[in-house]
């Protein structure tokens, strides 16, 4: 991935989150329980780490074998759907979040000034969010419920997300 396909990623995905909290869109209430939202990032997430074990240079498996641990992780990680579901998704999503800011500060390593806006924003919203909300689902939805309290609040952190994703776009045309 290029640096400025990774700003492209990452405006695609500052602009989705801007408009699902521009619009305080239902989405975001529904999401939090929703098994389609669970079954759909717990597999994006699931496929996302197998593919990326798979093809990771000489892991360090303690010796083991590498496709009995992929398996067993995989399988792992899809027993959560069954006896784990409750607020799944938001986990997912946080899991889905940090293999997303991995990519894309590996496209902006070692190209600063250029990848500065890239590093800030996947260690600033990808990166700490994405580990805050892993670990602590409900905090995603004290957020949720802070945010669309107010048409103020809901509207100014669309318009900020809007702006990142402008940002974003705007930063392909220097890299």
């Amino acid at each position: 991935m290029s640096l400025a396909q990774a700003y492209y990623a990452l405006a695609a995905v500052l602009l989705l989150a801007a408009y699902l909290v521009f619009t305080a869109s239902p989405l975001l209430q529904t999401f939090r329980r929703s098994r389609f939202a669970t079954v759909t990032l717990t597999l994006a997430a699931t496929a996302w780490f197998g593919w990326w074990l798979m093809n990771m240079p000489e892991p360090d498996l303690a010796g083991l074998p590498r496709l009995p641990v992929v398996v067993v992780l995989l399988g792992a990680s899809l027993a959560m759907l069954r006896f784990m579901p409750d607020l799944l998704s938001i986990r997912s999503l946080g899991v889905l979040m940090l293999f997303f800011a991995r990519f894309t500060l590996d496209a902006g390593y070692r190209q600063l000034p250029r990848s500065l806006l890239d590093a800030t924003l996947s260690y600033g919203l990808f990166v700490f969010f994405g580990l805050w909300w892993a670990y602590s689902p409900p905090a995603f939805l004290n957020q949720c419920d802070w945010v669309l309290h107010t048409p103020a609040r809901h509207k100014g952190l669309g318009l900020i997300l809007g702006l990142l994703a402008v940002a974003c776009l705007l930063a392909t045309v220097v890299s």
